[in-house]
């Protein structure tokens, strides 16, 4: 069963990929009160993101970056280059090439893409993000509500938003039901609705 499909799709013009807090919209980022394991985190993606499900799509980290890039061994730092072999990869990074070989997706392929079954996708890409073999997560965009999210190595999801709408507010309604921390916030309109 395949997890990745191709898709179209362009990432949001006011979002900058050099520096982050730099972007033309809000953020704030999302912190549970106590560690979560995987399994913890696929099931408080689907808690707070399941209403956008259809729609999501998945792009690697910043304009233009491969997805056989998204782990840290694939790099080899000394030549300057990548290598998408298996050999001398960790269990990680192996199981994420070995499921863009599966899907269809080249290492090469800076495009977006559309989960087809985030249970069995979610995991692989947290096993790299919280063993520090990703360094930054994949991200992930609302598109109706000019939204994106990424999961950061601290246990923390990381969310962007160009103005303060229906969706966004219901991820921060989400957030409240699950006691989530919602903190680095930079818009005066959300931290009035917490109070």
């Amino acid at each position: 069963m395949k997890l990745l499909e191709k898709t179209e799709f362009n990432a949001y013009s006011w979002l900058n990929f050099e520096s982050l807090p730099d972007s033309h919209g809000y953020k704030f980022e999302l912190y549970p009160k106590s560690e979560l394991n995987i399994d913890g985190f696929v099931i408080l993606f689907y808690s707070i993101f399941e209403k956008f499900i259809d729609e999501l799509q998945i792009g690697q980290f910043g304009r233009n970056n491969k997805w056989g890039d998204f782990c840290i061994d694939t790099w080899d730092l000394h030549n300057d280059r990548c290598d998408y072999s298996l050999e001398g990869k960790s269990k990680s990074t192996s199981t994420y090439l070995n499921m863009l070989t599966a899907n269809e997706i080249e290492p090469e392929y800076t495009g977006f893409c559309k989960s087809l079954n985030w249970n069995r996708f979610l995991p692989i890409i947290l096993d790299c993000i919280f063993n520090h073999i990703a360094p930054y997560s994949i991200m992930i965009y609302a598109p109706n509500c000019q939204l994106v999210f990424y999961f950061h190595h601290t246990g923390s999801i990381g969310v962007y938003y160009s103005d303060l709408n229906d969706g966004v507010m219901h991820v921060i309604d989400k957030a409240k039901i699950e006691d989530l921390e919602i903190k680095n916030i930079n818009d005066e309109r959300v931290l009035a609705a917490l109070k």
